[in-house]
């Protein structure tokens, strides 16, 4: 009884059952062009979306241009790119000499928003997009996820109409089996065509849903077992 009394006490307190969190990656600034007037990120859902389920932001904010990322910016935001066989001038962005040419590619680590012990349900990968215009110019966007094709994602970034310089956030399920045991999504966008509507993006946001992985019916018998004879040993 001791035994059981002290294995129930380590379940009791072990890591807890079901967590949601999320994590933001970039300066929430507007491509630094400013603050935004409420926030951006309102109206779209940032934790729990099922695979390709896509929501967006209320509104969307105008800012000037151009920019460039400052040193300490997160790698990949608060950039201009083009295609990456530019051949062409749409917009301002594409001529603009801060420009670079893609493929986009951020890497986004949220490891730590996965408690150890779990295993995640949904992923919800929220981008603040800037000046996507695919309708506009007819070149079109390319997404891939960790090196996959990610079809979903490329669809929403081609409906984007952004017709200017402005920040609209949406988030969009991200399918768990594509996800690596690092914790690491990687995001790459270029564009066909003729390369030459610019875009970039402001900020990143990764929600998480994860559920404790259960313990096999022979460890945790085995753990009673171990339990029991250590409590045995120590009474003698």
């Amino acid at each position: 009884m001791i035994a059981l009394s002290a294995l129930a006490s380590v379940f009791a307190f072990g890591p807890p059952t079901a967590g949601a969190a999320t994590i933001t990656y970039g300066d929430v600034d507007m491509l630094g062009q400013g603050t935004y007037g409420s926030d951006p990120r309102a109206g779209a859902t940032r934790e729990g979306l099922a695979a390709d389920v896509v929501t967006m932001a209320t509104l969307d904010f105008a800012h000037t241009y151009p920019f460039s990322p400052e040193v300490d910016d997160y790698a990949g935001t608060d950039q201009i790119y083009v295609g990456s066989s530019q051949t062409g001038f749409n917009d301002g962005y594409s001529g603009s000499s801060e420009r670079i040419a893609g493929p986009h590619v951020i890497s986004l680590d949220y490891s730590s928003i996965v408690p150890l012990g779990h295993e995640i349900d949904t992923l919800t990968l929220g981008i603040a997009a800037d000046d996507f215009q695919y309708p506009s110019f007819g070149n079109p966007f390319t997404a891939l996820l960790n090196g996959l094709a990610a079809s979903a994602l490329t669809t929403q970034l081609n409906s984007l109409l952004q017709t200017g310089p402005y920040v609209q956030f949406f988030t969009i399920g991200i399918d768990p089996t594509i996800l690596t045991v690092d914790h690491t999504l990687v995001l790459s966008i270029d564009q066909g065509g003729i390369g030459g509507d610019g875009w970039a993006v402001d900020f990143l946001e990764v929600g998480v849903t994860s559920s404790l992985v259960p313990e096999p019916p022979t460890a945790l018998l085995l753990g009673f077992g171990l339990a029991g004879l250590g409590i045995k040993r120590r009474s003698r």
